[in-house]
């Protein structure tokens, strides 16, 4: 049980991270959460997001065995500098 706990927390933290470069990136102008088809849970939160209300991931309550693998994806306004 602890071994879960410290995974979801390094999952957390890890997605966490990745969310503020993305919002802090100026070429990023929206989020995709991308998840797997066959997920009922990912099904709730897949889509595009304005960057300020983008849900946290990993999604509470996902019941996929080995943990929620839902993932951020940027959505560039600007492709080339």
């Amino acid at each position: 049980m602890q071994q879960l706990q410290e995974h979801i927390a390094y999952k957390t933290k890890q997605q966490a991270e990745l969310l503020a470069k993305l919002q802090a990136n100026p070429r990023v102008e929206l989020v995709r959460v991308a998840g797997p088809d066959n997920c009922s849970t990912a099904q709730t939160v897949q889509g595009v997001y304005d960057k300020k209300e983008v849900p946290v991931l990993p999604v509470e309550g996902c019941s996929r065995r080995g943990g929620c693998i839902c993932a951020y994806e940027p959505v560039l306004n600007d492709i080339y500098p």
